[in-house]
């Protein structure tokens, strides 16, 4: 090689060698990954929180279900001992811790082909009212002043032994 090729070589006027070209590009290349690798990141985690939202409408909407299906089930209760009559009620709101949820009852008689048998057709209406929430029950019950259907235990009589 000549002196001056060698001296433009040296000081980097030269044409480049494939190993310059390589490391002039690389920062850019670098660049380009981090970029690229938080661009993925992003994006798998606005997925991910949106499933995690979604999750906990879900879970909110089941507690609510949950709640008002306990609250019918338990007025039903009462409805079949006797402590409510079997009659059009409400709407009434519950008792505190509940005082955001009312009920209401709609009883109407239903024709039997079973003379002497009197059943109402309740339906148990329970109301979120914060979240617009209703949930309804059905149900088949004998109606007021007949009684459960069952007759009571009669008193043992005197002087009866086991």
């Amino acid at each position: 090689m000549s002196g001056r090729v060698q001296k433009a070589a040296l000081r980097g006027r030269g044409r480049p060698t494939r190993g310059r070209l390589a490391r002039r590009r690389r920062p850019a290349v670098a660049l380009l990954e981090v970029v690229c690798a938080l661009a993925l990141f992003f994006g798998v985690a606005v997925v991910v929180l949106g499933g995690l939202s979604t999750c906990v409408r879900t879970v909110c909407q089941v507690r609510e279900e949950a709640q008002a299906a306990d609250l019918a089930v338990t007025l039903l209760s009462e409805l079949q001992m006797g402590l409510l009559p079997v009659a059009s009620a409400g709407p009434t709101a519950f008792e505190d811790p509940d005082a955001d949820w009312t009920w209401e009852v709609a009883a109407l008689p239903v024709d039997t082909p079973v003379e002497g048998v009197e059943l109402a057709r309740v339906e148990i209406i329970i109301r979120n009212i914060l979240d617009g929430y209703t949930y309804r029950l059905y149900h088949w019950l004998p109606e007021e002043g007949e009684g459960t259907g069952a007759a009571p235990p009669a008193p043992p009589e005197e002087g009866a032994g086991p």
